[in-house]
């Protein structure tokens, strides 16, 4: 159980008694790091993977049926800000977390995707340093690269990972949103899928939806 995923939602105010249940026994199946005399050390980013499988015993706790508790599930974005991804192999990606719910503040505007950049990346914990864009390969080919730094590297670190050829030649966005889901997996608690990546790639957090 994380102490830090149930303070949270035990944070955030849900008016909804059975939308807070919900994302209370979510909260208690969440893994986020940190110690209990650092809680400065609380994620800015959380979430669980949730099979199908596991709903009927979780509907029970909540006092749900299975099919309930599934729906209560897709609505919880109408109670707090967060994702909630439902897979047809039956798998469930929930990501949540501070960042998602802190008051906005004033952020660049949203990257030109058809200049070459470089664009921020606003992944929270990399977001200070890390950059992508466009550059030219050989023959006069565009290729996407990004240069990740964690925030606690400092501005003059080394790149942790460089996505650039011969090991990745990534001509999209989409793609590039991929590949860095791929190679910052064992930096991040939780392992969030490329469609989420973009969004870090594309515009800022809290940016209207």
């Amino acid at each position: 159980m994380s102490r830090y995923a149930t303070a949270y939602v035990h944070s955030l105010g849900i008016t909804d008694d059975t939308a807070r249940k919900v994302l209370v026994l979510l909260a208690e199946r969440t893994h986020a790091p940190g110690d209990r005399h650092r809680p400065e050390d609380v994620p800015e980013v959380m979430g669980l993977h949730l099979q199908d499988s596991d709903i009927p015993a979780l509907a029970t706790q909540a006092g749900l049926d299975a099919d309930a508790f599934r729906q209560q599930l897709r609505g919880l974005k109408q109670h707090v800000k967060m994702d909630i991804l439902e897979h047809t192999d039956g798998l469930w990606e929930i990501v949540y977390g501070p960042s998602y719910t802190r008051p906005p503040k004033p952020r660049p505007a949203e990257p030109d995707l058809t200049r070459g950049g470089p664009h921020p990346f606003w992944l929270p914990g990399w977001e200070k340093y890390s950059t992508w864009g466009y550059e030219q390969g050989p023959g006069g080919h565009q290729h996407l690269y990004a240069q990740l730094i964690p925030n606690q590297d400092g501005p003059d670190a080394e790149p942790r990972i460089w996505i650039t050829p011969p090991r990745h030649t990534v001509q999209t966005v989409d793609e590039l949103a991929d590949v860095i889901a791929e190679a910052i997996a064992p930096y991040e608690p939780v392992r969030m899928p490329g469609v989420l990546m973009k969004r870090w790639l594309t515009r800022p957090p809290l940016s209207s939806q």
